[in-house]
């Protein structure tokens, strides 16, 4: 028995995610006064006319995307955002942002100085919000430092958090923000950096009895160490009695609908839930529009989906209380289900298996249908070059049963065709390899959307493919089915032989089975070259009508053109891999072709 170790490729599989915890309900708390310098180079211009300090007391000033020295300057990759808005990196807060103040203004609340009268300053809000907890933004330039900050309600109370700890603006943890560089004001020149300067996030817990009454300002004090404390922006989670609803598992999909659902405690008065939902998972805010407002009971479907797509969605609690409404629940997700694809569809597998296709089954038989969930199919360098780009099985010893399976094909017009190309090469070679005594690989098609199956093509040891690219084509009459599904079926059989190989396939197609245009137009001329795979030269089978040749990667890159009425390519300085020979003939057609290079 061999003992060589096939690669694997592991079952990926989509899991429902939603958390239990309770949501937070994240809002900025715009700055209405109180920043004293303005700290961040911006625009067109030299930094010392767009800003008016450093932040370190050593020159340096954080620098904003859109900063150019002038106006013909390369544009920056790094920096603060220009819109303002500091989405924290901070694990625990997802969906916390900050809102800057002006670049154009003041937007620090720089203190130098731990001496009391000259140690503080007071940063005042445009719209007083009450809050569970508030979440400062911050930084220490030329060291930490510790500042104590006094929040302040409407009803003229306060709470004051003492001995809170600022880290410098390079190394420090609980960064909100990273790597958004800096500028030396004194002679402009910029200091990128990947991992520094750094923005952080403080927590600040607003007591029980607080958590009702809406935050005027706050005040900051800094009391001890060496570095100069800069104050940039305050959020908050902000109080609600109006509780985020609970997600629950995803109910029924199909491929264009999902069944949510939520629960919320009972003595919540919530008469109506909104549901958002998207493509990507930002997380909406308070101003988001739902997709589905003002959904009555704890289930809803949500509708007019794309098939095979991930989606994130959030739902929110709408209440007769004196809140109203809450924040957004914390995120759920759920992909759905494959839908039929009407052709003209093909499939190079430059990814594997590809949307919809199924490669973790294994065993049974044709007459049994797949009876487990080992991946023996895998992406592999079609015809043994390369590490991609096609799919392969390796047979090598008994035991090895695999299938891949396609999407469904809705086939109900009638008039297609399915072809691909396949060819066999010894293990980990590109050379010719036969196949066992009793193995087979069948190309199989169902009907019932992978029920039962009909084998449509053979290979075995009689008449075993070669080591070069040999396209498949079958006409489908008969196969109208609106739930077609087709498979490859790979077995070693039960007797252990020798050889060891891989056999490919590669793009697959299904298409109209009547001819187009230009397949019943005469004089259109394809292109023919050999041999394929080829070692240093390829060599084009007709070249009487040929104007030139370009040969490109498999990155759309051209890495070869030729003029002339040529007969041979010399390719000899290409690495082994794939390649896109686009031939052009004299009457303006022309014609592409992959070749491989081994």
């Amino acid at each position: 028995m061999k003992l060589h170790l096939p690669l694997r490729v592991l079952p990926m599989m989509t899991l429902f995610a939603a958390s239990l915890m309770n949501a937070q309900n994240f809002q900025t708390m715009p700055v209405q006064s109180g920043y004293t310098a303005d700290v961040i180079a911006n625009d067109v211009g030299s930094a010392m006319t767009s800003t008016t300090e450093d932040v370190d007391g050593v020159s340096f000033a954080f620098v904003a995307r859109d900063f150019k020295l002038t106006a013909t300057s390369t544009p920056i990759t790094y920096g603060l955002p220009v819109n303002g808005i500091i989405n924290s990196a901070v694990a625990s807060t997802p969906g916390l942002s900050f809102k800057l103040g002006d670049l154009y203004g003041n937007n620090s609340l720089k203190i130098s100085s731990n001496t009391t009268g000259s140690n503080s300053g007071t940063l005042s809000f445009i719209t007083p919000v009450p809050a569970f907890k508030v979440y400062m933004l911050s930084t220490g330039g030329s060291g930490t430092c510790t500042v104590n900050v006094t929040v302040n309600f409407t009803d003229a109370t306060s709470q004051t958090f003492s001995g809170v700890a600022i880290s410098d603006w390079y190394g420090g943890t609980s960064y909100a923000v990273q790597g958004i560089g800096r500028i030396n004001r004194s002679n402009n020149v910029l200091e990128p950096n990947s991992t520094n300067p750094r923005l952080y996030q403080s927590v600040l817990t607003i007591d029980a009895a607080n958590q009702t009454k809406p935050i005027q300002s706050v005040t900051v004090a800094k009391v001890g160490g060496t570095g100069i404390a800069n104050i940039f922006a305050f959020s908050a989670d902000a109080y609600t009695d109006c509780v985020a609803p609970t997600l629950q598992p995803v109910g029924t999909l199909t491929s264009t609908s999902a069944q949510v659902s939520w629960t919320i405690p009972s003595s919540v008065q919530a008469v109506s839930y909104d549901v958002y939902y998207s493509t990507t998972n930002t997380a909406p805010t308070s101003t988001t529009v739902p997709n589905h407002p003002g959904v009555t009971g704890n289930t809803f479907t949500i509708p007019s989906l794309s098939p095979s797509t991930v989606y994130y969605y959030w739902v929110r609690s709408n209440c007769s209380t004196a809140t109203a409404q809450s924040g957004w629940s914390l995120s759920g997700t759920f992909t759905t289900l494959c839908g039929t694809v009407v052709p003209s569809y093909t499939h190079d597998f430059s990814s594997f298996p590809g949307t919809c296709w199924t490669a973790g089954l294994s065993g049974g038989t044709p007459a049994t249908a797949p009876t487990g969930t080992t991946p023996y199919w895998m992406s592999g360098g079609f015809l043994g070059v390369g590490s991609g780009g096609s799919a392969t099985i390796n047979l090598y010893t008994t035991g090895r049963t695999g299938w891949l399976k396609t999407l469904p094909f809705n086939l109900s017009a009638g008039s297609y065709k399915v072809k691909f190309d396949y060819g066999v090469t010894a293990y980990f070679s590109t050379a010719a390899s036969p196949m066992g005594s009793d193995d087979v690989v069948h190309f199989l098609v169902s009907n019932d959307g992978g029920t039962t199956w009909t084998i449509l093509e053979t290979w075995n040891e009689a008449n075993a493919p070669t080591n070069t690219s040999t396209q498949y084509s079958y006409n489908l009459t008969g196969y109208n089915s609106a739930n077609t599904v087709f498979a490859f079926y790979g077995t070693d059989g039960a007797v252990n032989d020798d050889p060891d190989y891989n056999f490919y396939v590669d793009n697959f197609k299904v298409e109209s089975a009547l001819l187009s245009t230009s397949e019943i137009k005469e004089g259109v001329k394809k292109a023919s070259v050999h041999p394929n795979p080829f070692k240093d030269i390829l060599y084009i089978s007709d070249s009487r009508e040929v104007k030139s040749v370009t040969v490109g990667d498999t990155s759309g890159r051209t890495v070869k053109t030729f003029t002339g009425a040529l007969k041979e390519l010399d390719l000899s300085t290409l690495n082994t891999g794939l390649y896109f020979v686009t031939i052009y003939f004299k009457d303006g057609s022309q014609s592409t072709v992959k070749a491989v290079r081994k």
